[in-house]
């Protein structure tokens, strides 16, 4: 999947805030924090661990992570979109959840003074020179046998749904200004994300609508 020309992915992205929580959970019919724990579980993700919730959103990734890490582990959330890392921090103190730190910096720019033992990217693939470069700018900061890094996102699904599920992803992405088309869910993360990892592994669910592709840092 990559953009489309003309369109700034971070200004459409930045309008959505009001209604992302909203718009995410109605497609997945309420189980966006299962889906997104059956990711983290595909990852390895373990009791303890140090993670990087890149492009938090509103953090809806929070309460998946927590109910695996635990209180001895921790949350680095990363956002530039001030409104949804807003909510998040809101969401964060809402549930008491003390161990979680924020920054609105670019992926691009973090500076960590500690090892991190996995990476989770939650519906934000938008375009694969750029989240290369986001593999390459997170493995930094991690072992390269002992991190994981993990991308979930939405296809299209190739089975008998693809026609039923058209539309609703369809009205999904013009009702968040999204800056990708109905068009590019139509690719194959397995081979996409997967060459960009290594020892990666891959899974389909929610009626193959969603997919998980985890591995080690290049």
């Amino acid at each position: 999947m990559t953009k489309k020309a003309g369109k700034n992915y971070a200004e459409e992205y930045d309008k959505s805030w009001k209604k992302y929580d909203f718009i995410v959970n109605l497609y997945q019919l309420g189980r966006d924090t299962l889906h997104r724990r059956r990711a983290l579980q595909l990852g390895g993700l373990k009791e303890g661990d140090t993670v990087l919730d890149l492009c938090c959103g509103t953090g809806l990734s929070f309460k998946a992570i927590q109910s695996i890490i635990g209180p001895k582990g921790k949350i680095i959330a990363i956002d530039i979109n001030e409104h949804m890392l807003a909510v998040a921090k809101q969401r964060a103190a809402d549930h008491g959840w003390t161990n979680i730190e924020f920054s609105s910096k670019p992926i691009e720019e973090l500076q960590l003074t500690e090892q991190v033992d996995f990476a989770f990217f939650a519906l934000c693939w938008y375009d694969k020179e750029l989240s290369r470069g986001w593999i390459k700018s997170v493995s930094r900061f991690m072992d390269r046998e002992k991190g994981r890094i993990c991308f979930m996102d939405y296809k299209l699904p190739d089975n008998w749904l693809r026609p039923v599920i058209y539309p609703l992803l369809w009205i999904e992405i013009k009702w968040l200004g999204e800056s990708y088309t109905i068009e590019e869910l139509k690719w194959k993360p397995r081979e996409v994300i997967g060459g960009m990892l290594r020892d990666a592994q891959y899974k389909a669910y929610f009626f193959d609508c969603l997919v998980a592709v985890a591995g080690k840092p290049l």
